[in-house]
């Protein structure tokens, strides 16, 4: 019987999506089509778990390490597939990954509610033992609906918090289903509870990471605004623009581009310029406020041209390094936000050479995510001609794919 990713891959190769046509550029539009959907067959194919309704951060599917606590979700990273394949869905019309996407979160929206469908996997393996239904018991015994760390989609991070809410959000906004926007709003009240004193969500609970850092408090802005503009409830706005107001305060955004935490300097990764970028455009978008989205344009024309973290071929870099998993998504999501920019900005018929460099990001970007040596069908970290490591994993394949996303 052909599985799920298999018919997936083979409607792409048919030719069979909806076609979707830009009067601009209507060529490169099915070729993108085609890669998003062999792309997230890929990773589908060797990162989803069906028994936890889940990705793994290893291929293998490894139950027992996952049961042993090893083997894990790439949590954020999730998030952000997530809205890669609401996103995907949307631009095309069609309903691919629906079902998957109610079966992830019924089976995550309490962490751990999977483990009894996990341990009769591992049983109907062979692989289970009198040792391991205690530890099951001990764990089940530990799920509670009302802890704030483990269900909705929260934890300790606050930024890992933040790409759920925006993600289910989404999927509310797709679905019309109010289980979605209740993670979202319980999220949303999760990283408002750690608002500090002196201003800004703080990045994490512990207490060496308690300092707030842009990537929270953009998230936080984006989250804010949106769930504004979904419901109209004022306090959202008010949150939104409370969090814009700290950013500018600690002068995150130096001039040339977005830093990661007060005090730093010339600390431009790029998912934080994305990032910054969607929170004014959430808030034009929330507001119809336009000094919102010309303040973005400004952001966007100093971070494109000055900051570095765009080649002068057009293909994004992190000039930062790429040492460390979560860098791996860094490019995608600042291509995200760029591309959603870009739209926007059309939209409002405002800015029209932003439109055309942003836009001729995301094409060069794309065109030399198609090019690159794949291993084992996975896009690897760098795009660029001679990169500086050879790595791939669920974090490049998915940023690849939310670039190709972004520049449908």
């Amino acid at each position: 019987m052909m599985t799920r990713s298999q018919f997936l891959k083979a409607l792409a190769a048919a030719s069979l999506l909806p076609q979707v046509s830009s009067a601009q550029d209507p060529a490169p539009a099915p070729d993108l089509r085609k890669a998003f959907v062999h792309g997230m067959a890929t990773l589908n194919d060797q990162f989803w778990v069906p028994e936890i309704a889940n990705w793994l951060d290893r291929p293998g599917k490894d139950l027992r390490g996952h049961f042993e606590g090893r083997i894990n979700p790439p949590w954020w990273s999730c998030a952000n597939a997530v809205e890669a394949m609401v996103d995907f869905m949307n631009l095309t019309r069609t309903d691919l990954y629906d079902r998957q996407l109610r079966e992830l979160h019924a089976g995550n929206v309490l962490r751990g509610s999977r483990l009894p469908r996990l341990a009769e996997a591992l049983e109907e393996q062979g692989k289970w033992s009198n040792d391991d239904q205690a530890k099951l018991d001990r764990k089940l015994k530990s799920l509670d609906p009302a802890r704030v760390n483990g269900s909705e989609f929260r934890n300790e991070y606050l930024d890992d918090s933040a790409w759920w809410g925006i993600a289910w959000l989404k999927f509310h906004e797709r679905t019309k289903d109010p289980r979605y926007l209740r993670t979202a709003v319980a999220i949303h009240r999760h990283m408002a509870a750690h608002w500090q004193k002196d201003g800004g969500v703080s990045w994490a609970d512990e207490d060496d990471k308690r300092d707030p850092n842009a990537i929270t408090n953009s998230l936080f802005v984006v989250l804010s605004a949106r769930l504004f503009r979904v419901s109209r409830q004022q306090p959202f706005l008010a949150w939104a623009e409370k969090a814009l107001a700290w950013e500018k305060e600690a002068k995150l955004y130096d001039g040339t581009a977005v830093v990661d935490r007060p005090g730093h300097v010339g600390d431009y990764w790029t998912y934080n310029q994305g990032a910054y970028l969607g929170g004014l455009e959430a808030l034009h978008a929330a507001t119809g406020e336009a000094a919102y989205l010309d303040e973005a344009a400004r952001a966007a024309t100093t971070i494109v041209e000055k900051s570095g973290i765009v080649r002068p071929d057009g293909v994004l870099f992190e000039k930062l390094g790429t040492d460390g998993w979560d860098v791996g998504m860094f490019k995608g999501i600042c291509a995200r936000y760029f591309g959603i920019l870009a739209k926007s900005l059309r939209r409002q018929k405002v800015h029209p050479e932003l439109i055309g460099r942003l836009e001729q990001v995301l094409t060069a970007t794309a065109a030399a995510i198609l090019k690159s040596p794949r291993d084992q069908g996975l896009y690897p970290l760098e795009w660029q001609p001679e990169p500086r490591a050879a790595i791939h994993n669920y974090n490049t394949q998915l940023s690849a794919l939310i670039v190709v996303v972004a520049a449908v």
